[in-house]
């Protein structure tokens, strides 16, 4: 039995959450918390194993019209696993595989809560590398993945979580005509703190707000700003000045708050606004990740001694410190 097996890693936004659809740039880390596939040529009926301590068990399909599957014995939960779907469709696979999919790295063994760390991007960058090397495949895999999140995504996305799966490090990310990224350093000297606030929140279903929002109320002042300190920011990591990215920071911290506030997007409720408030007499900058409203923080400081006395706060406060670090590997691929 012939294995393909690939893992991809998850991600934190730094930096550029909702400005980066409007073209500004974001700034993006993987981490070392990884979705995993394996896929097996069978001549039995076929299979997707899922194991992601979110939910669990074993559902078969069959492949209909040599581009989609259906499910014989009812629906996975969530939708009935529209990733497997939307993979398949965009890779054109006409043969069925046993499947194995388990992203138990991105859920919180006690509660079986999601942690945000952008599973499902990871798992649609394994996916689809994996069912193109499977099936010999020739295109290109990041703009596969990329076609695939997006649908999942009802097109609202702006693809920044999948290039980190893909790539991995840590990338500036820009959404104009068509996608494009760069490497960049992690500032020597910066500390860092990852904090989970236990209550998990739907990308998809914020950014549905977003857009919503933007149509009925939404207020372009509070977006060009954001989009000016998103900028900022991205120009002060480049530049390496720490003192100066972490005012840029502070800066694109209250632009995120106000524009939170105007679209009604409750960007910092979950704890995430008093978390930002304790540190206006500390040396730290803290922000939530992505779409905010629950999910994770980030706490960066150049002391370390400051991140560990907030750590503190945060951990008062309902919040978990979470054991991540970068990861430098994108997508790994076997067989």
């Amino acid at each position: 039995m012939t294995a393909v097996i690939a893992s991809a890693p998850g991600k934190i936004v730094l930096c550029g959450e909702y400005a980066v659809l409007e073209g500004a740039p974001a700034i993006c880390m993987a981490v070392d918390r990884r979705a995993h596939v394996e896929i097996y040529e069978t001549d039995n009926d076929v299979q997707c194993v899922v194991t992601s301590g979110y939910f669990e068990g074993k559902w078969t399909y069959r492949v209909r019209n040599n581009r989609d599957i259906d499910w014989l014995d009812g629906e996975p939960p969530g939708g009935g696993l529209g990733l497997l779907r939307e993979a398949w469709r965009t890779t054109n696979s006409k043969d069925a595989f046993d499947i194995r999919l388990d992203t138990r790295e991105f859920v919180d063994p006690d509660s079986r809560s999601k942690l945000g760390l952008g599973s499902s991007a990871a798992l649609t960058a394994a996916l689809v590398t994996a069912l193109l090397k499977a099936t010999n495949g020739s295109r290109d895999a990041a703009a596969e993945a990329a076609k695939a999140h997006s649908r999942l995504q009802h097109g609202q996305g702006s693809g920044v979580d999948i290039a980190a799966s893909l790539d991995g490090s840590i990338i500036e990310y820009r959404m104009n005509d068509s996608a494009s990224w760069r490497y960049v350093p992690w500032p020597e000297g910066l500390e860092y703190a990852v904090y989970w606030s236990g209550r998990p929140v739907s990308t998809t279903e914020k950014l549905e707000k977003f857009h919503e929002a933007r149509r009925r109320t939404g207020s372009a002042e509070s977006m060009a700003r954001l989009y000016a300190c998103a900028e900022s920011v991205a120009k002060a990591w480049s530049a390496g000045n720490n003192a100066d990215l972490l005012a840029e920071l502070g800066s694109y911290v209250d632009a995120l708050m106000r524009f939170g506030v105007d679209h009604e997007l409750g960007i910092f409720d979950a704890g995430h606004e008093y978390l930002a408030e304790a540190t206006r007499d500390r040396d730290v900058v803290y922000k939530p990740c992505g779409a905010g409203g629950g999910d994770i923080g980030i706490a960066l400081a150049t002391d370390r001694q400051a991140i560990e006395e907030f750590t503190g706060v945060a951990e008062k406060s309902g919040y978990r410190l979470l054991d991540v670090a970068l990861d430098t590997r994108g997508v790994l691929l076997e067989g």
